[in-house]
């Protein structure tokens, strides 16, 4: 189970045994002694989690409401939808973490797909555990994939939380994309009168029908506007591995650098033949991605879709 899960569980069985022990307090007593035991047993248990520092992603999503039938049952559809939305959420992290910034809409870039499996069905409040394959040799570090679950978490934290402020930074710092799969993610669980816990290794996150409620009317206010723009300048380079441009709009000498994203086939042409646009005079053009939150523009971000260096 993921670590915050295992701990919990454990934590919760010592607490029922240190209510057993209080009721012997005979120390030559039978019964107080296999109790004892059993603290032992637990104490090590905890002690050795806490040594545990995976590196790779692991997370549980249990549900109630709706679509859980009884303790062991839950609707197919809705299955479906929820780990699909919650999966694109984290691949998203994953990939603008790994540095590429994303267009509001179309595929995520191959690298940054969420490689998280199913590795086990939840009982009690039916869910799944989701887990990352352990890379071939241990690291220290964690990979990008447990990092953007913690994004995930944090994100849906503070977009769902009692104060709007916390909401409005969240906001302010998500991209358009990221701020789309969270409305399908929301959208998902309030149409189904579902409530969630999401469990990583760091925290544990109730999304109550209540929370639920407040996510969806604040996302209701925020709107993802798209356009296109042309701007003549120079393309200063392309970063394949980030996948990010360095354009400068105007004349080389004093325009203004602008970055962003490329498209997936304009990255493929550039790596293909770099000096056929690289630092000449040309006219490029954008996909701008607006969001917006009561009419008050959120963020911006520029994605280079095409580039033409100019003949005259």
């Amino acid at each position: 189970m993921a670590t915050l899960l295992s701990k919990r569980e454990l934590h919760d069985d010592l607490a029922f045994v240190e209510k057993q022990l209080s009721q012997y307090s005979d120390p030559y007593d039978t019964v107080r002694f296999m109790w004892e035991q059993r603290r032992a047993d637990l104490v090590h248990r905890l002690e050795e989690a806490g040594k545990t520092d995976d590196s790779h992603a692991e997370v549980a999503l249990l549900f109630e409401g709706g679509p859980v039938v009884g303790s062991q049952e839950i609707r197919l559809q809705f299955a479906t939808q929820v780990l699909d939305s919650y999966q694109t959420l984290v691949a998203i992290f994953a990939a603008e973490k790994g540095g590429a910034e994303l267009k509001a809409r179309g595929k995520l870039p191959k690298a940054f797909t969420s490689k998280l499996f199913i590795r086990d069905m939840l009982r009690g409040s039916v869910g799944f555990l989701l887990e990352e394959p352990p890379p071939p040799q241990a690291s220290m570090l964690p990979t990008v994939l447990r990092d953007a679950v913690h994004e995930a978490t944090a994100s849906l934290r503070d977009l769902s939380a009692a104060s709007s402020d916390e909401f409005q930074l969240r906001v302010e710092a998500m991209s358009p994309r990221a701020m789309g799969a969270v409305k399908r993610l929301s959208k998902t669980l309030a149409e189904a009168g579902a409530a969630a816990k999401i469990v990583d290794d760091e925290e544990e996150l109730s999304l109550t029908p209540e929370r639920v409620a407040t996510l969806q009317s604040r996302l209701n206010d925020v709107e993802v506007v798209e356009t296109t723009e042309e701007l003549d300048g120079v393309l200063l380079g392309i970063f394949p591995d980030r996948q990010q441009y360095e354009f400068q709009v105007g004349p080389l000498e004093n325009g203004l650098v602008i970055y962003g994203s490329v498209s997936e086939d304009l990255d493929e042409r550039y790596i293909a033949n770099p000096a056929e646009v690289l630092l000449k005079p040309a006219r490029a053009r954008f996909q701008v991605i607006t969001t917006f939150r009561a009419g008050q523009k959120q963020s911006e971000e520029r994605v280079l879709q095409t580039i033409v260096v100019k003949t005259d």
